[in-house]
């Protein structure tokens, strides 16, 4: 089963990679009312801009024992453009996922992206977690 597994991802990743204009790595901090959270995106970026790919994020821990990690949050993020023009972006987010293995979430948020350079962006994001507002903000890579 687990093979089985591991080889529908491979080729999800590969349709994914081919029907994609480019694939993006994002690392990224969120401010929540629980604190901060660290993480990470892939995404895959269609000519018209749209986004779809997954993401991690955890709380990161001090203990007696060193770093821990805390609340993961992961599963799909899929970004739909509002205004596009050369250098800067809005977009809607949308992250839905699954919190502690316990809960399914959904978080909606709107993005601005500021292009540095042609493989290099940021972004920020605000959303709704935890029926707090939230900050995130995402530095992103072109590869």
């Amino acid at each position: 089963m687990k093979k089985v597994t591991i080889i529908l991802v491979e080729v999800l990743f590969a349709v994914g990679v081919a029907y994609s204009q480019q694939v993006r790595i994002a690392p990224f901090i969120e401010k929540t009312v629980a604190g901060n959270q660290y993480g990470t995106q892939l995404l895959f970026q269609t000519k018209n801009k749209w986004n779809f790919g997954g993401f991690y994020q955890t709380s990161l821990q001090h203990s007696s024992e060193g770093i821990q990690s805390a609340n993961p949050f992961f599963g799909i993020a899929v970004s739909a453009p509002l205004v596009k023009s050369e250098k800067i972006n809005f977009q809607f987010n949308t992250r839905c996922g699954i919190v502690n293995q316990l809960f399914v979430v959904v978080v909606p948020g709107l993005e601005t992206e500021l292009k540095v350079s042609k493989t290099i962006s940021l972004s920020t994001l605000m959303s709704i977690r935890m029926s707090y507002p939230s900050a995130l903000l995402k530095f992103n890579i072109t590869i």
